[in-house]
């Protein structure tokens, strides 16, 4: 207990010094707090901004309707109404208004006038203001925000979910830095690679200096022109010894900061602040290597949801559910089947807690599932460039659980992949692959061990084969290898029906026998339940409560029989020998 509440004051620490410095004059302005709100699936433009909005009820952003009782089971469009000021000293300057997360479809209009859309529930987006924004009053923001768009059993949480914040910046702006840090054991170095993208928002080119420093590591700089009103990219690259810094690793997670400033004519005109870590995460064979050393990590899947926060969850609870998790012998999980809240990406970072993150394409009828979707692309795009720095995300999914529906193949064990889901993901492994080739690349599959076939399933293009069973799953693991040998395969989800309520709800036998046995299979690299709490649903199956009781906490995290169980379990594997192949 004493290491837990140690380690909980150290993310803390960590937490405090994450901010990013900005001069005085330009900190971001929040627009947190109160908005006013309309849940209205009838109201036109017209009548929406003729409307009096001090007679609309009150939200607070960031959050979600469904959390409130009139609410809770409202479907379709929200509208919220916030009036702002700007700081008279941005009048010279860049001015932005940026969203988090807005789920799921969304508008904005400032002062009556349509700024523009996104798609997309989990991801970032803003809108450059400049031009539009009024200095000498008050501005009016409204936003739409629809939560009809549903996938897989989670509860599609309604609103702004995330933090809305303008900012102010100079004509050029950096957009952002991603550090790439890959050690090379044989050489005994690490390779750095710092890629910067610049903004010229200006109406000439600019000639800029970006000056990066990795504190008790490396100094560097670079020059660059920006064209007026375009972006360009450059890049730093750098060497230095193994033995002069320290690695990341689930056992030690080692975080350095690496600040920048980019200046004109040595006027500093912006700064980033980037915590990341050095560590390299690859598959040799059968095997996960973490750092030159093979390793097999366990987990539990976690879902964004909670009956009071929904899952605009606070910094507490998601640090106490991480450390809960960690204690419990888990380092490796793909834990939700969305991009991952910042918050929670921090917590991983800090604890040693290694991710797959994943865009939310799922099941048998998903619309996005055809090859070269551009907004499955615009996803995948939006969540690495924003995580690209968190030492935690170790791979990226392109999917979940693709397969033919009923009407194609009439029972499960005839499934596979449909040729359009098959194509989809080959072309987005492909484009993961072009924007970040550091890490490795997945999807998660239940096909393999029914009809899927090498040519059916995209098994050349995956670095490591992510498998969901609810059933056999000693059995179903050996056909997957058997059919596709050579890879990893990490066990993304396990389960037999749901758990059931605390305290009394318990893994079944069944589910025990495999957990345990699936130990002695050696391409197994690990196992990951379904799920670590309980959650709102309305997908079949679920409970007259409302909550499906897969988890081995309830939603308000009381502990069931199953945690006790589990914790035995993942002890059980932590002794495991690896194979002499891997050491």
């Amino acid at each position: 207990m004493k290491k837990i509440v140690c380690l909980f004051i150290f993310v803390v620490a960590l937490y405090s010094c994450n901010k990013e410095e900005q001069p005085q004059e330009l900190k971001p302005v929040s627009l947190n707090g109160n908005w006013q709100f309309l849940a209205s699936n009838s109201i036109n433009e017209e009548e929406l901004f003729k409307a009096s909005y001090n007679q609309w009820d009150t939200l607070q952003v960031p959050g979600n309707w469904d959390t409130r009782e009139r609410y809770s089971e409202y479907v379709g469009k929200g509208y919220y109404q916030k009036t702002f000021s700007l700081p008279k000293n941005w009048k010279a300057k860049q001015v932005r208004l940026k969203f988090d997360a807005v789920y799921e479809t969304t508008k904005v209009w400032l002062n009556g006038e349509l700024l523009g859309d996104h798609i997309g529930g989990y991801t970032p987006f803003e809108f450059n203001i400049t031009d539009k924004v009024d200095f000498n009053k008050e501005n009016s923001v409204v936003v739409m925000a629809d939560n009809t768009y549903k996938r897989g059993a989670w509860w599609a949480w309604g609103g702004i979910s995330r933090d809305v914040t303008l900012m102010a910046n100079d004509d050029v702006r950096l957009v952002y830095q991603h550090i790439t840090s890959v050690p090379d054991f044989e050489k005994q170095t690490v390779d750095f690679t710092i890629k910067y993208k610049v903004e010229n928002n200006g109406s000439t080119s600019a000639s800029a200096k970006i000056y990066a420093e990795i504190e008790g590591i490396h100094k560097d700089s670079l020059s660059l022109t920006v064209e007026k009103a375009s972006t360009a990219v450059s890049y730093l690259k750098f060497k230095k010894p193994l033995s002069d810094v320290e690695l990341w690793h689930f056992n030690a997670p080692n975080l350095y900061e690496l600040n920048s400033t980019i200046s004109i004519n040595t006027n500093e005109v912006d700064t980033a602040s980037d915590k990341f870590g050095i560590r390299k995460f690859e598959v040799r064979g059968e095997q996960f290597f973490l750092n030159n050393e093979a390793v097999r990590m366990n987990g539990i899947n976690r879902v964004h949801d909670h009956p009071v926060y929904g899952n605009t969850e606070p910094d507490e609870l998601v640090l106490k559910d991480m450390l809960d998790i960690k204690s419990l012998g888990c380092n490796f999980s793909r834990l939700m089947h969305a991009p991952l809240s910042k918050n929670l990406l921090k917590v991983c970072d800090s604890i040693g807690f290694l991710l797959v993150e994943e865009i939310p394409v799922w099941g048998d009828d998903d619309p996005q599932t055809f090859p070269d979707n551009p907004l499955t692309k615009k996803w995948m795009k939006e969540m690495i460039e924003r995580d690209y720095n968190h030492p935690s995300v170790v791979a990226w999914s392109v999917g979940n659980e693709l397969r033919e529906n009923d009407s194609i193949a009439a029972t499960w064990p005839e499934k596979k992949m449909t040729k359009n889901q098959y194509d989809y993901a080959n072309s987005m492994l492909d484009y993961v692959k072009e924007l970040d080739p550091s890490r490795l690349k997945t999807y998660v599959t239940i096909t393999t061990y029914r009809k899927g076939e090498i040519g059916s399933e995209p098994y050349e293009k995956v670095d490591f084969i992510s498998m969901n069973s609810y059933g056999s799953a000693v059995e179903l693991t050996k056909i997957t290898h058997d059919k596709f040998p050579g890879k990893p395969i990490f066990i993304s989800e396990i389960g037999i029906g749901q758990i059931g309520p605390a305290p009394k709800g318990k893994l079944k036998d069944e589910l025990v026998g495999y957990l345990k046995k699936l130990k002695d299979l050696p391409y197994v690299t690990g196992i990951s339940l379904w799920s670590y709490n309980d959650y709102r649903s309305n997908y079949r199956g679920t409970p007259e409560s409302g909550f499906r009781e897969w988890g081995i906490v309830d939603e308000k995290r009381n502990k069931k029989e199953a945690y006790e169980q589990l914790k035995e379990i993942y002890d059980y594997w932590s002794i495991r020998e690896l194979p002499e192949n891997s050491k």
